[in-house]
């Protein structure tokens, strides 16, 4: 590699890779704030480098930039001798890869199949998205009908609960009448079966009754502070003693507090959409 610059360039001097790492060192945060107008000015098929006779262009500097300043990195000179650093180091490692041919092994072609495939399915999440993009009407739309479920006013109640789950009705019941003559709660909570909430001594934490399976939420909803149910509820993963720790009435956020969240529910549900969809014309078969 003959590059004039490349022991005084800044890249040379950072051990933190952009391209091979993902990372964005925290320099890019104090650089001057002097943008470099190159990747703007030059020709997108410019070549930019070379290395080893492979043509680096300008639109692969371009590209990279974006990317970088997306995530919050300062367009900065210094930036762009990263990227070029960092673009060069790839090629020299394809170079190399590609001469001990690792790009045909079984593992490798088997994982960029993987990768085409879940690429495309992205692509067309976002063709079917540019088609029906989503409005601001259409998160209104979403902020109401959230803002209902919660009961339709500015505040609604949130509960914080603590849960113990047993694998038998009984052995809930007798939790439930340990309870009642006193035993700890975090102590019925030991013998949870709820791996994430046993060793917190039962806590769930604040939630809504939206958050809640419909069976506990309708109980909840019911019981006064510092009450356990008076009996145990079943789900899928046993029969749970639950507990209302305390009571809060919870702010609604306003609708342009909420946009991120609304669409980022509305994308899910485009998604999830297009899947139904699709699975109703599939003609699947199970031999």
């Amino acid at each position: 590699m003959n590059l004039p610059f490349a022991k005084n360039a800044p890249w040379a001097k950072i051990g933190c890779s952009l391209l091979l790492l993902g990372c964005v060192s925290g320099w890019a945060e104090t650089a001057p704030a002097k943008a470099s107008a190159n990747a703007s000015a030059s020709n997108s098929s410019a070549t930019v480098l070379n290395v080893n006779g492979v043509a680096i262009p300008e639109s692969a500097v371009a590209r990279v930039l974006a990317e970088l300043q997306a995530q919050g990195a300062a367009p900065t000179q210094q930036l762009r001798e990263q990227v070029l650093g960092e673009l060069v180091v790839r090629q020299v490692m394809l170079a190399e890869a590609s001469r001990r041919g690792l790009d045909q092994t079984p593992a490798f072609t088997q994982q960029v199949d993987d990768l085409r495939k879940r690429l495309l399915v992205e692509t067309l999440v976002n063709d079917n998205l540019a088609k029906n993009p989503i409005t601001e009407a259409d998160e209104r739309a979403e902020y109401a009908r959230q803002k209902k479920v919660l009961g339709g006013g500015d505040t609604t109640p949130q509960y914080f609960l603590s849960q113990a789950v047993f694998k038998t009705e009984q052995q809930a019941r007798d939790a439930i009448a340990a309870a009642k003559n006193g035993t700890a709660f975090e102590k019925l909570a030991a013998d949870s079966l709820d791996e994430a909430t046993k060793g917190q001594g039962g806590k769930v934490g604040w939630l809504f009754p939206t958050d809640m399976l419909p069976a506990i939420g309708n109980v909840v909803v019911n019981l006064p502070k510092g009450t356990v149910a008076a009996a145990p509820i079943q789900s899928a993963s046993g029969w749970h003693v639950v507990r209302v720790d305390d009571v809060r009435p919870f702010k609604i956020p306003g609708f342009d507090e909420s946009r991120a969240q609304l669409r980022q529910a509305l994308l899910q549900q485009r998604r999830q959409a297009l899947v139904e969809s699709l699975l109703k014309g599939a003609d699947i078969q199970r031999p």
